[in-house]
């Protein structure tokens, strides 16, 4: 592994991502193409553990990337940066983080498996992100009679915009160019068919190409290839290439194809950003003030925080000069580094506009800060891809007591790294609550917990916010009075409760007229009935929609004090609760679905198994519909993996707190059976 880069011009930068379904073999592909390259001596394997990608413990152990990866190659004089994504839906957030920083989508397809719920997600993703296409049927040696079906589906799916730019020969032992070659023997299909209709595809953006074209004249090679870049940009032709990647088939012909066919930086549609909520271009300009995106952090062991920032504009050395945020203090680099999986050499010189490099020790660079040079202005902002919202939590905490503060401090880290995790401390059950895309991407994040940290955490599933409320007003009483030798206390307190509509929360009023409880002693009246709320009688949760009136009572001069009529009045509270006919309420959330058009009926079944009322069904585009519904929080436990099963992998749903409602009595019984009354002195 090299120890030092260089740097490269603009226009000799390809970059891209590698998007695609769990187990189409990004992650070998990726491998191959460093072996070409040169960049490693010898492949490494997914199943040894080899890999240059997937060097997390977590990746071992699951078989699959569980993180996005940097990597660089060069080749024929230009420099290729990848970044290899994990495959898995719920850890998708690693794989829309990387689309603001690349120019061009490798959207891998097992050819085996076919087209996977994965595969048309990323591809549309990374579309709407503005980035050029290309598909790669991977692992073409496993399934070398399912490949004409293959393109088929796939121009039926994703777009007749598909054209296969290569096809293997020689049985799936190699791959014919149908792009730079107009003849050729392959294993299906037509190479002329194919180069003609590339060819045509391509210059239909050039009007003096396609003029040039119809009245029968040759069309040189460097126009056909900037006419090609051009109509990839435009969304207008995707180039399909075929590869077996583990026994490097093809790869040559692809590193081939993104050397000389695909966008760089400079061929590419300018970069996007956003200044006072107007989208603006930003071209790759390398002798421009210096701009950049920060769009992924990391965590190394050795180097502590890492930001890999994408270079907009101008040059970027370990001297230059930045700013970010509100602060005015310019900040260098120090060192500007490339990153190669595990391993981050130095820049041996200066990184220009278009590269993708690292920096770090920079503790206050966040997801989506832009760097500029002093000076310039700072109101410009990234536009974000659409993350998905959580769909599962669960409340953790550390196995060793007096590692709160560290864990808190360890799990905001791993929410830094990727955008769809969150970590909230929910106020009404104190508990620290983990929240992600599903149960691989919460256990992935407690083995790095672990693994990275030192950390290990409990885990239980969070605990719902019931309520307790009344349904009738009721009177209640209470007399204290202790005597022990000395000053005793004495208080007696008489107070009404009565309902209040949803959502009223708490009043408190006092009626008791000719002194019967002194005026000093009503704050502490209602201190006491506030103890009371705070752990209501039937589970121990708040209470709430409760009005209280103190109506009367009696005092003793001296032994009645503050701490007595407190006393007096909770317990008070407590005996017109028993007879107020108690109810424990329970939060509804509002639920929006997504999901194939042919799982409506099963989901909207299982709904109603859950206690959820349908509110509506919206048709989609493309054979998806939207199911609204409300639904008690409480049987949204394990709904996401539920979902999944009823709708293959292609569901997902949102919520919204909603409002509180009355729990039906038999599911109230259950929840307060093993509930102690508290007592009453």
């Amino acid at each position: 592994m090299a120890t030092q880069a260089t740097g490269f011009r603009p226009e000799q930068i390809r970059n891209l991502v590698l998007l695609g379904h769990a187990g189409s073999g990004k992650t070998t592909l990726a491998e191959a193409i460093l072996h070409r390259c040169g960049a490693i001596t010898r492949m490494g394997s997914v199943e040894a553990h080899t890999t240059t990608a997937d060097y997390e413990p977590e990746a071992h152990a699951h078989g699959v990337s569980t993180a996005s990866t940097l990597l660089f190659a060069t080749s024929d004089g230009c420099e290729l940066n990848m970044i290899d994504t994990p495959g898995s839906p719920e850890l998708v957030g690693h794989a829309l983080v990387a689309l603001p920083a690349v120019e061009l989508a490798l959207v891998v397809v097992n050819a085996a498996a076919g087209i996977e719920l994965g595969t048309r997600r990323l591809f549309h993703a990374a579309r709407e992100a503005g980035l050029a296409c290309l598909v790669v049927v991977n692992k073409i040696d496993l399934a070398p009679a399912n490949l004409p079906q293959l393109v088929r589906d796939l121009r039926e799916s994703l777009g007749r915009e598909l054209h296969c730019i290569n096809l293997p020969c020689k049985g799936g032992t190699d791959v014919i160019d149908c792009f730079d070659e107009a003849a050729g023997d392959a294993d299906f299909g037509s190479v002329a068919e194919e180069h003609r209709a590339m060819l045509e595809s391509a210059i239909e953006i050039d009007d003096a190409a396609l003029e040039r074209y119809l009245a029968g004249e040759a069309i040189d090679l460097a126009t056909l290839r900037a006419d090609l870049v051009e109509a990839m940009n435009r969304g207008h032709v995707v180039p399909i290439v075929f590869t077996a990647a583990k026994s490097e088939v093809g790869i040559d012909d692809l590193v081939h194809v993104l050397v000389n066919e695909a966008p760089s930086p400079v061929t590419a549609r300018p970069r996007r950003l956003v200044r006072d909520g107007e989208i603006v271009e930003v071209a790759c300009d390398p002798e421009a003030p210096l701009l950049g995106h920060v769009f992924k952090i990391a965590t190394d062991p050795y180097l502590g925080k890492l930001a890999m920032i994408r270079l907009l504009q101008g040059k970027l050395d370990s001297k230059t000069p930045f700013v970010y945020g509100d602060e005015k203090r310019a900040h260098d680099a120090g060192h500007v580094l490339k990153i190669e999986g595990r391993d981050h050499p130095s820049m041996d010189s200066v990184a220009y506009a278009g590269d993708i490099v690292a920096v770090a020790k920079l503790d206050n660079l966040r997801v989506d800060t832009i760097i500029h040079a002093p000076g310039t202005p700072d109101s410009l902002a990234p536009i974000r891809p659409r993350y998905p919202h959580a769909m599962s939590a669960l409340a953790i905490e550390p196995k060793s007591k007096g590692d709160e503060v560290k864990m808190l401090s360890a799990v905001q880290r791993l929410c830094e790294e990727d955008p769809t995790l969150a970590c909230a401390h929910d106020p009404e059950t104190h508990e620290l609550v983990l929240s992600g895309l599903g149960e691989l991407h919460l256990r992935v994040a407690l083995e790095k917990l672990e693994n990275r940290f030192r950390i290990a955490a409990v885990a239980r599933r969070p605990r719902v916010a019931f309520r307790e409320t009344i349904t009738q007003r009721a009177e209640g009483h209470y007399r204290l009075k202790k005597q022990t030798g000395g000053a005793g206390q004495f208080a007696e307190v008489f107070l009404r409760i009565e309902p209040l509509p949803r959502g009223s929360g708490f009043e408190f009023a006092s009626e008791v007229f000719g002194g019967a409880i002194p005026t000093q002693f009503i704050p502490a009246c209602e201190k006491g009935v506030l103890d009371a709320l705070a752990a209501g009688q039937l589970g121990g949760y708040p209470v709430e929609d409760v009005r209280v009136v103190v109506h009367d009572g009696k005092s003793h001069a001296v032994d009645s004090k503050d701490i007595a009529f407190r006393s007096a009045a909770k317990l008070a509270f407590r005996d017109a609760f028993a007879r107020a006919r108690p109810m424990l309420l329970e939060p509804i959330v509002t639920l929006d679905i997504t999901t194939p058009e042919a799982h409506v009926g099963d989901v909207t079944a299982d709904l109603k198994t859950r206690r959820g009322r349908v509110l509506g069904v919206d048709t989609l585009t493309s054979g998806t519909a939207a199911i609204h519904a409300q639904i008690p929080l409480a049987e949204l436990r394990d709904y996401s993996g539920a979902l999944r099963g009823l709708t293959s992998g292609a569901g997902a749903f949102v919520t919204e707190p909603s409002h509180y409602d009355f729990v039906p009595p038999a599911v109230q019984r259950r929840l307060t059976s093993d509930h102690a009354t508290p007592g009453t002195d």
